[in-house]
């Protein structure tokens, strides 16, 4: 049963990713990569992106591959999600008030966690790594001439993720220390073009497209350690848990294929090609990915077929100041990235631990998650590096029976980036993100156990 499930919701969702319209319409895309898609499911992101620190048994959490140990033995768990995002963008460029909207939808991750011992478990599959979708113009007035300027993009870079989780100690439900790596492989295209357009005057108009392939590995790696400690009955549980992950810089090879040429319009409509002023195919050359290092620590309790909560801080920094691209034959655009910090706060709760209680409704053995989120972007505009907020909610109910593990996850964010201050562009959005963690019935259909009878 749970098989057919898993295939029908990843063939539902491959569709639905296929077919969606956009990949990303924020403005920000033109910067580095485009917009980062977040390394973790539906549960971490309704925390603000708590996650390093969690290790979950019901959940796969890619942020911190040393967090996979906490799978359960023969106990394989399915993870699939989809992620979407609408925005509205505000600008008042010369004191003109413009706004306008986009929405995008898509496939965010599909993974397996298979526990293969007590002590090492591996993690494979697909996941969205960034997103590319902008189309910006600015129009200026130059000796009666109206000039508009054009810049337009789309793409994306997925990755195949194979991480494994290795527990150095491991004292069962009192203390854990584990380590682990993800290692991904890269790839996609990324769609560049600029035009600048001459409404009255003779001069030819220009335009430039780029198109670069990118494809290559990159390498995570991740501690945790769990500590639990009695409160003052026998069922209640405190513990606290502490993660860190790094992800390494990493040199990726690309490809690119570079066209500028001149042209005019044909009554205004039909482009006629001019003059070639460049040509380049399969130019090669190499895309610099930042390192990225993340802390968190978390306390929690669980009184045992009462309740459990969860409290946690996070801090990340990415250097994307350290971003670079470089091609044989072409001098690239320097983009003057900055390093991206980040601070989140996030919890959740479970009213109701006690899930074979047939009384208990399926809400009060629900999790339900609260987070918030400040960081200061890689984005920096005419000297200002810009500001994203976010406020995150989110719940976790039980999909199929008592026995199992499945879940839904649903999470949201509502977050602004970017200001109306200074001519700059804002970008107030609404994310959503829905995910399934599917699990086998853990009585009766478990993995790589061997069995007494054949």
């Amino acid at each position: 049963m749970l098989n057919k499930i898993a295939l029908i919701l990843s063939l539902l969702f491959v569709s639905i990713f296929s077919n969606a319209q956009n990949l990303n319409t924020s403005p920000f895309t033109r910067f580095g990569l485009g917009e980062l898609s977040n390394n973790f499911s539906s549960h971490y992101l309704a925390m603000g992106g708590l996650s390093v620190s969690l290790s979950d048994y019901n959940q796969i959490n890619t942020s911190n591959p040393a967090t996979y140990t906490s799978l359960l033995k023969n106990n394989p768990i399915y993870n699939v999600g989809l992620a979407g995002k609408y925005s509205v963008y505000n600008s008042n460029f010369n004191n003109e008030a413009n706004n306008s909207s986009g929405t995008n939808i898509g496939l965010d991750n599909l993974l397996i966690g298979l526990p293969i011992t007590k002590d090492i478990s591996v993690v494979l599959g697909l996941s969205t790594f960034s997103t590319i979708g902008y189309d910006i113009s600015n129009i200026e007035l130059l000796s009666g001439d109206t000039i508009t300027y054009n810049y337009n993009g789309d793409g994306s870079i997925n990755k195949i993720i194979l991480g494994t989780g290795y527990n150095i100690i491991n004292k069962g439900d009192t203390t854990k220390f584990s380590v682990g790596i993800n290692s991904s492989y890269l790839f996609g295209n990324i769609n560049r073009n600029s035009s600048v357009i001459f409404q009255e005057s003779g001069f030819y108009n220009s335009r430039i497209q780029n198109r670069t392939k990118l494809n290559g590995l990159h390498f995570q790696a991740g501690v945790h350690f769990y500590q639990q400690f009695k409160g003052k009955s026998k069922n209640d549980n405190w513990y606290y848990q502490f993660g860190t992950s790094t992800s390494f810089k990493s040199n990726i090879a690309a490809t690119q294929d570079f066209y500028s040429y001149s042209f005019i319009y044909n009554y205004s409509v039909q482009e006629i090609p001019k003059d070639t002023t460049a040509f380049l195919e399969d130019n090669t050359g190499v895309i610099s990915l930042p390192d990225k290092f993340s802390i968190g620590m978390s306390i929690g309790r669980n009184k045992q077929n009462k309740n459990a909560w969860t409290l946690g801080l996070q801090y990340n920094i990415h250097n994307w100041n350290i971003y670079d691209e470089k091609f044989e034959n072409q001098t690239s655009e320097s983009q003057n990235l900055m390093q991206l910090s980040e601070f989140i706060l996030g919890g959740r709760i479970t009213p109701s631990l006690d899930y074979s209680n047939k009384t208990k409704n399926i809400l009060q053995k629900s999790t339900y998650m609260l987070g918030a989120k400040y960081a200061s972007s890689f984005i920096k505009i005419d000297d200002k590096q810009l500001k994203n907020y976010g406020i995150n909610i989110g719940m976790s109910f039980p999909l199929l029976s008592s026995r199992s593990l499945s879940l839904i996850n649903l999470g949201f964010e509502f977050g602004k980036i970017g200001s109306l201050q200074e001519n700059l562009i804002e970008e107030n959005y609404f994310k959503f993100s829905l995910g399934f963690s599917l699990a086998p019935d853990t009585r009766y259909d478990r993995w790589f156990k061997k069995r007494k009878y054949d």
